[in-house]
């Protein structure tokens, strides 16, 4: 049984709701978890206020060392915090294990962002002794998603720590016990007591006590459009800061003459990956018209080489998706694609009765009104349209209120760059597939997020410019 965490302590589960959770495999419980009452958001938002006025006391140089040491230690719990991550959100095992590989390299990153950053600056002129010292804000809440459980919440854990900031992290309720692991993992450090906190429970009305908590003073969050503007609404009602990694609808352009198999296979292998669970995922795949055809059909063969199965199992590579929910929206968007007119390349039904799994899709001559291209698929299936005009496409593509991520293939890489600059999205990857790294800033423009996740841009948003004027 996993339980909240609240000045380095586990919680009781004593007067408070047990909650399964699910192997979305067999879409059986497999472990419970302990909700976390109101009063114990109270007590998390205290102990990070109390860790806070010692941490934020801490050298950079000192949080460095303890960033480092983190890093060792999540390395030394990898395998078995990866495996968690497989029974309970679906991914296969080599997915999880690359997952938690991120994880480490971030806490190592921000390592070095914390030994290396200029905390502190000097600005003369103006008749005065003018310094800036960057200042940690306050305790901050984490809100983490399903997708990518600790990544997600390590991606703002590591970079508060780093600005001297303490954490209150809320576990989503299909993947706590993944992100339970990383927080006990954490807390074994030489961190102030109650540094990092675990809360998990009925989402909503934590996450709002949490922002209306007075000594909170951020909010990161990773998810959905819908949530991220519900939380941004809150926080405004705070006068909280937040950071929003919320979701794209990534357009990928394969311009003409592009080698086709080579942009297929790289762009498919993306929409697949994690299920399609990806929120930088290709999402609307436009393919030249004299292309269109051949993407499609390699496409196709490389979802049927896909092999469905619990993602603990040997040999899987595509597992299934992470609540019943989403089998349910795969089915709505495959239905309404086929109704409007689109190509069916691959179209199986579900032959697993158990569990949550959605077989891989691939759609052609999908219109742009379409479910699969009007909104983020979020699972597996591939939709693919023509163009016939360069100036068109990148219309239709920036036609859209997300602006994530986008791709661009082309046999020029000027003229691929100079398409790619034009995407009005956050990222670009050109002739290749990565549009997030952890020592450069990622997010997205538009209604795809607030903030930046990623090099020191991630721990400038746990910072304040404060000015310090004095007499020559």
């Amino acid at each position: 049984m996993y339980h909240p965490i609240i000045n380095n302590s586990k919680v009781s589960s004593q007067g408070r709701e047990i909650r399964p959770v699910l192997n979305p495999a067999t879409g059986e419980s497999f472990a419970e978890f302990v909700s976390a009452t109101l009063q114990d958001a109270d007590q998390a938002a205290e102990a990070a206020a109390s860790a806070f006025e010692r941490l934020s006391e801490t050298s950079a140089q000192s949080r460095a060392r303890i960033l480092d040491d983190i890093a060792s230690r999540v390395s030394e719990n990898s395998e078995s915090v990866a495996r968690q991550i497989t029974l309970e959100q679906g991914k296969p095992l080599d997915e999880a294990r690359l997952e938690m590989s991120g994880v480490v390299a971030m806490f190592e990153h921000f390592a070095e962002m914390a030994d290396t950053m200029a905390f502190t600056y000097d600005r003369p002129g103006h008749g005065a002794n003018r310094r800036i010292d960057m200042v940690p804000v306050g305790p901050v809440i984490v809100i983490t998603t399903w997708n990518f459980p600790v990544e997600t919440a390590a991606v703002h854990i590591a970079p508060a720590l780093a600005a001297g900031c303490s954490v209150v992290v809320l576990a989503n309720n299909d993947t706590p016990t993944s992100v339970a692991m990383l927080v006990e993992t954490i807390i074994e450090s030489d961190l102030p007591s109650g540094s990092v906190n675990l809360v998990k429970g009925d989402s909503a009305k934590l996450s709002e006590r949490l922002i209306q908590h007075p000594s909170m003073r951020h909010l990161s969050y990773t998810g959905s459009v819908n949530v991220g503007s519900v939380l941004a609404a809150q926080c405004g009602s705070q006068i909280m800061r937040c950071t929003l990694e919320l979701g794209g609808n990534a357009p990928a352009i394969v311009l003409p003459d592009s080698n086709v198999e080579e942009a297929a296979k790289a762009l498919i292998s993306k929409r697949f990956w994690n299920a399609g669970q990806v929120c930088t995922a290709p999402n609307r795949i436009y393919v030249n018209r004299a292309q269109h055809d051949a993407f499609a059909e390699i496409a196709g063969d490389y979802a049927r080489n896909l092999v469905l199965g619990a993602g603990i199992e040997n040999g899987t590579t595509m597992g299934p998706l992470a609540n019943r929910d989403r089998v349910n929206a795969m089915a709505r968007i495959a239905e309404d694609a086929v109704n409007n007119g689109a190509t069916a390349i691959v179209n199986a039904s579900v032959s697993n009765n158990t569990g949550f799994f959605s077989p891989p899709r691939v759609f052609a001559n999908v219109p742009d009104d379409a479910l699969g291209m009007a909104h983020e698929v979020f699972g597996p299936i591939a939709c693919i349209a023509p163009f016939d005009d360069v100036e068109d496409i990148i219309t239709r593509s920036n036609n859209c209120e997300l602006g994530l991520s986008g791709y661009v293939y082309g046999p020029d890489q000027e003229q691929a760059e100079q398409v790619a600059a034009r995407l009005q999205v956050g990222s670009v990857a050109v002739n290749q597939l990565t549009t997030a790294y952890i020592d450069v800033p990622f997010g997205g423009i538009k209604i795809s997020g607030l903030g930046c996740v990623g090099g020191e841009s991630a721990v400038s948003e746990y910072l304040f410019p404060r000015l310090t004027a004095s007499r020559p």
